[in-house]
Parts: structure tokens; sequence; C-alpha cells
């Protein structure tokens, strides 16, 4: 077996190749207009305002939201890729994907920190949940108290998170949860108000590139955009 670890790159091209563009452009712009509207800024912008991790990061909370999604005519875009690439896939990499369709965005603040396991992240929008969840990178970049958007990702037992993560500042928690409660398109209000939030910051400082993850002690910015853990098998064969 080999590690697969192109995953979103190979869903990120399925969108480009098989008509899902429209789709990602819709999903893109509900995350971003919002807040780019605020300043007059152009879409455009947030490419060279933003850090190039941290817009990549940005980028995967969408095409995550839209592999979660059932558009209007049943249709889902992680069935999709499933149905078209899922034979060459190892069963490791479809339950991960199955599991990123099941999702849902959440807003969470980090609780406990176990080094070289993970965290424990505290529900902010759902009284006295706690989750503990398997991100030995996370624990060296994230403190507890911070507040972020994430999704917890469920799949062969365990609990981690998908790639897209959206870390705010410490002591934001109560103001990001009263900001995205009532949103009902909970998704996109977390990276709305994330981006508000990092767009205030960084058009205000002549210097630095605020929103990006704390380099952890080996020098890594943040865990992969791709999840995990996922394999291809080598016995695996396409369908007759």
């Amino acid at each position: 077996m080999a590690r697969d670890k192109n995953l979103l790159d190979g869903v990120v091209k399925f969108i480009s190749t098989e008509g899902w563009v429209d789709e990602l452009q819709q999903r893109l712009q509900a995350h971003t207009v919002p807040a780019v509207a605020e300043r007059n800024l152009p879409e455009a912008e947030l490419v060279r305002l933003l850090d190039q991790q941290v817009y990549a990061m940005m980028f995967t909370c969408v095409v995550e939201d839209l592999m979660s999604r059932t558009l209007p005519d049943g249709r889902n875009l992680t069935d999709a890729y499933l149905k078209r690439h899922g034979w060459k896939l190892g069963s490791t990499a479809r339950r991960q994907l199955e599991a990123v369709r099941d999702s849902r965005m959440g807003l969470y603040e980090v609780d406990a920190v176990t080094p070289g396991v993970g965290l424990t992240l505290r529900n902010l929008l759902a009284e006295d949940e706690k989750i503990p969840v398997e991100a030995e990178a996370l624990a060296r970049a994230l403190p507890v108290g911070c507040p972020l958007g994430a999704r917890v990702l469920r799949a062969d037992g365990k609990v981690s998170l998908t790639g897209g993560i959206l870390p705010f500042e410490e002591g934001m928690s109560a103001e990001a949860a009263a900001a995205v409660a009532e949103v009902e398109d909970r998704a996109a209000g977390i990276t709305v108000f994330w981006l508000r939030k990092t767009l205030e910051e960084q058009l205000g400082k002549v210097e630095g590139r605020p929103g990006a993850l704390p380099l952890d002690p080996t020098g890594d910015k943040s865990p992969d955009l791709i999840y995990e853990g996922a394999e291809t098998d080598a016995d695996d064969a396409p369908p007759n």
C-alpha cells in the first residue's frame, strides 16, 4: 500500500474538469463576498493580501463545504467524485471522503492540549460538548483558549479534523459565537467572520501577515491540507 496525499487535489481537479466550477464559484462567493464588499475590495485582491498558506486553508474550507452539500438538483460533489474515481482509491480514502461529505463546519475553542497526540475542543455552539481529536501538528501550533472554525472528521473509529481550519485570535470566542450562532449558512458565516477579522488586522498593519498558523518547533506551519492516513490499495481494480 502507498499513502495517497492527493485526495483534495484530486477533488479540485475533478471540479475543474467535470462541470463543478460554477458550483464552487458560488460557494467561494458566499464565503468571501460579504467581507470583501465591506471594504470595497475586488475578490482577486484576497490572493495578494493573504498569506499563501492562509488563502489555501480558506479555499480548502470552501471545497469541503461544497463536498458536504447536496444541491437542489440532488447532486453531491463527493458522491460524484467517488462514483467516477472511487475504484482507484483505498478503502481508507473512500471512508474519509464519505466522512467529509457527512461533516458540518463548527466553531470550537481549544480546551486542552495533549502534546504528541492532539486537542480537546469545546463546541462554542453547543453547551458542554467537548471533543477529543487526534491532531498532533495542531497540538504544537494552537494554544489553549484559541477559537477556530473546523470540521470534525469521524472515520475508522478515529476523531480528527479535516484540512480546512480557520484559527482566530485568543479571546475572540464569545464574539465569534455570537456572530455565527443564528446564521443559516454556518460554514460560510464562519469564514466570513474569520475573513473580516483577518482583513481588519491585515489592512491595519504595514508589515506581517496575520492569520497564519504559528510555526511549530519543527518548522511546519500547519498539518497537510490533505487528510492523513489515506491509502491506495494495491489490489484495488477498476470496475468491469
